[in-house]
């Protein structure tokens, strides 16, 4: 991508969207069969009278919670695009005739070298403010969703692509009040309605000009 280009797109919080709906749409096909895998995990136990093997749901619900990790990122850094652009920070290079022949993300929200980090970027969008007061209705609701954001950090960071970190670190520390349950197959009951307010459908040809 030259660098005029990239600087136009960087700036365009619909193109930030119209990738975050991507994203999204395909993680809801993969939590589709996570669903199923689910179910039919629970069925074969109760049927065999064994013990609940899950080996294949889980391995799907990370690969699920991958997606939705890169979709929440995403939509995160388009309301900071849109809306705090004093946030975004483009290194460019210049030849002598002022055109512009490099341009490099630095910042958005959050330093690039800790673009993947949920929690950092929701704060930086104001995730946690008034303006999603009726997305994240209680205090409850605002630590499930942090809980949320540092579980799926984590799994783009390294869980959802590696079998290792690049690093041995300490593990992520959730909120130990929330139940484990918003993790995993209820965690949608709060995700969708926060990547909702974030990507809904608008007409985006106006964001292009």
């Amino acid at each position: 991508m030259l660098a005029s280009a990239f600087l136009d797109k960087s700036r365009n919080p619909g193109a930030w969207r119209k990738h975050a709906r991507a994203l999204r749409r395909s993680a809801n096909l993969l939590w589709d069969e996570f669903s199923k895998l689910l179910v039919e995990a629970a069925a074969g136990a109760k049927h065999n009278n064994a013990e609940l093997d899950l080996e294949a749901a889980l391995e799907a619900l990370e690969t699920t919670k991958l997606l939705y990790g890169l979709a929440l990122e995403t939509a995160l850094k388009a309301r900071i695009v849109e809306h705090y652009p004093s946030k975004l920070e483009v290194r460019v290079a210049m030849d002598g005739t002022g055109q512009a022949t490099h341009a490099e993300l630095r910042a958005v929200g959050v330093s690039i070298s800790n673009g993947h980090n949920l929690l950092a970027l929701a704060e930086a969008a104001e995730l946690f403010g008034a303006d999603f007061q009726s997305v994240l209705r209680t205090e409850d609701d605002k630590s499930v969703m942090r809980n949320i954001c540092r579980d799926l950090a984590e799994v783009v960071l390294w869980r959802g692509r590696y079998p290792v970190p690049l690093t041995s670190a300490e593990q992520v520390r959730l909120d130990p009040k929330v139940p484990p349950q918003a993790m995993a197959h209820y965690m949608r009951d709060w995700l969708d309605k926060v990547l909702d307010a974030l990507v809904e459908d608008r007409d985006e040809s106006a964001m292009q000009k």
